[in-house]
Parts: C-alpha cells; sequence; structure tokens
C-alpha cells in the first residue's frame, strides 16, 4: 500500500539505482520498480523479522530479480556510489544524523531522500554544518499528521539567517500544506511551553527558546488565515 506520505518520498528519487536504508515491508522498492522509476533497489533493514516481510512482499510481485535485501545497519550496506539515491524514511531526526555521520562518505555520493518523523530542526542543522545542501523540502499529509521530505546532497549551504528557519523554513511559506504545517508547529510549540511553565523543575532556557519559536512562528498567522 502506497501512502501519501510513501508515494511522496518515491517521487523524489532520481537514477538508476536506489537504496532504501530502514525498508520495512519494502512499499517504497516495489513502488519505485512497478513504477519505472528506478531500475533496481537495494532493501536494507537492521533486523531480520522486518527484512523477511519485505522479502515475502517482494516475491508476492515477482520483484526479486530487481529488488535485492540486505540485512545491516544504516549505509554501512552500501558502497560508496553504488546508489544514486539513498532513501532514509520513518524514523527519528537525530537517528538519520547518526546513520549518515557513521558512513559519511557513502552519503556525500548520493543524493539523500530523507524524512525524519521527528528533530527536523536538528536534521536540518546537521546537514548544513557537516556541508549537506537542502536542495529541496517537500511536505506530506495524512490526516492530522504532517511530515516533512527532505532532499540533501554534498555541498555547502549557507547556513540559515535565523535560529528558527531551521524549525520552520521560510522557503515552505509557500507550500500548498502551509497551513497544514503551520498548525502542527504551533500545537507542538505551545504543548512544550504549557508543559514547562506547569513543571516544578522548568528548564528556563528551553522555555525562552520555545517561547521564541512561537513568536516567530505567529509572523505568519495573517498567511495562515490568508
Amino acid at each position: 500500500m502506497i501512502t501519501p506520505r510513501l508515494k511522496c518520498i518515491a517521487d523524489r528519487v532520481k537514477g538508476n539505482i536506489a537504496a532504501d536504508i530502514g525498508t520495512d515491508h519494502a512499499y517504497i522498492p516495489i513502488y519505485l520498480i512497478e513504477n519505472g522509476i528506478v531500475s533496481r533497489v537495494i532493501s536494507s533493514d537492521v533486523r531480520q523479522g522486518p527484512l523477511n516481510i519485505a522479502e515475502e512482499n517482494i516475491k508476492k510481485h515477482n520483484l526479486s530479480d530487481k529488488i535485492e535485501t540486505r540485512l545491516g545497519d544504516g549505509l554501512s550496506v552500501l558502497k560508496e556510489g553504488e546508489a544514486d539515491t539513498v532513501i532514509i524514511a520513518g524514523m527519528g531526526g537525530q537517528l538519520i544524523c547518526d546513520i549518515i555521520e557513521t558512513n559519511i562518505n557513502i552519503a556525500r555520493k548520493s543524493k539523500l531522500v530523507l524524512q525524519p518523523m521527528n528533530s527536523q530542526y536538528e536534521l536540518r542543522k546537521y546537514l548544513i554544518e557537516k556541508n549537506f545542501k537542502i536542495t529541496n523540502e517537500d511536505i506530506a499529509v495524512e490526516g492530522f499528521k504532517v511530515y516533512n521530505i527532505i532532499d540533501a546532497e554534498n555541498g555547502k549551504q549557507e547556513k540559515f539567517k535565523t535560529d528558527f528557519e531551521y524549525q520552520f523554513p521560510s522557503y515552505l511559506s509557500d507550500h500548498k500544506y502551509f497551513k497544514n504545517l503551520y498548525d502542527k508547529k504551533y500545537r507542538e510549540f505551545t504543548k512544550v511551553i504549557k508543559g514547562l511553565k506547569k513543571s516544578s523543575d522548568s528548564d528556563e532556557k528551553k522555555l525562552l527558546l520555545y517561547e521564541y519559536w512561537l513568536k516567530e512562528l505567529k509572523k505568519y498567522e495573517s498567511k495562515r488565515y490568508s
């Protein structure tokens, strides 16, 4: 089953060979092959259980000759330049940073399609600090869930002008799902602020940071209701 999130990820893939790191059910690799987006996919997972499920799904679609499964941790399953596009999706942003960092030379040789479930702020900061450039960013929506899909590749990029932009890049303000993202971030910031204010041992520095982010977010409020 291809969901809006998975389709948005798959549609950003370029080249002949793709690698799906943490493939789970192998829905993306199957979609990529069946729609002629790539000619071959390397489908990997760190655990044998999910990889077995992926292999069963691949067999059901008669694609075992075009989708290769590999058991291993992160990018260690790949050789440098083996995949034109590397997908790392459906996991935490900090874990994505760790996966890239562990095999950063492999990451530099491919286009990266990244879909963090959280910590988008940390991931954007990491990419720019490590001399990856964000070439594009998309948003997928499934009900109340809002997902960021980040395209990155090796190359220097100027740092964002403000700290807030790592949370909410200005280039997303014209996206068709801008309002969905605005509402998500508003809920996130206000929830954290409320929790910190109620806490008997409040982190003052963190509270001030989230209040700053919320203030900056509200500058887009008129656009939210336009």
